[in-house]
């Protein structure tokens, strides 16, 4: 398993990759229309381009040999979503291709998220998560993340509450 940094060379990929994995986690989940107006929002090569120039936003991806299984976004400072307290790190992004979930890439990314927040001295790790998501917030409690809060996520047709998750790095 590695983590190769996205660059902007590689946003037709980052793209394809993110609206697959986004569908495949949600389309089931929202109401008719939702999911396709946030797509074409959150996912547009503009959108995505502007936030892999953004100096404190880190992209990966995640590779298996030379496959791609997933991506990642890690948000410090001023990127961050929500905080933007400078000793937090908000993981923004995680996201596995439908092959390869529950094959153990999810815990290697937050393993690595931990890694780098440590070597930048940041004192926790933060997340959303959908309320309506039970799988992903089972996953992160076993990977030691605790509910602290929620908030509104704008979906564009429509706002959805998500758990403010936390992992203590102190």
């Amino acid at each position: 398993m590695q983590f190769h940094a996205i660059h902007l060379q590689d946003i037709d990929t980052l793209r394809s990759l993110a609206i697959r994995t986004y569908t495949d986690a949600f389309a089931h989940k929202n109401k008719p229309g939702v999911l396709e107006k946030y797509v074409v929002y959150a996912f547009a090569k503009a959108h995505l381009e502007k936030q892999l120039l953004a100096p404190d936003s880190y992209w990966y991806f995640l590779k298996q040999k030379d496959t791609i299984v997933g991506y990642l976004k890690l948000n410090v400072g001023n990127a961050q979503t929500e905080f933007q307290d400078k000793n937090g790190l908000e993981i923004e992004r995680i996201y596995i291709d439908s092959p390869y979930i529950s094959k153990g890439f999810g815990k290697k990314a937050i393993d690595f998220s931990i890694s780098e927040a440590l070597k930048l001295e940041k004192n926790y790790i933060w997340l959303g998560v959908w309320e309506e998501n039970p799988d992903a917030i089972r996953f992160y409690k076993r990977c030691g993340f605790k509910i602290t809060g929620t908030h509104q996520y704008d979906m564009i047709a429509e706002i959805q509450t998500d758990y403010i998750m936390q992992y203590d790095l102190t």
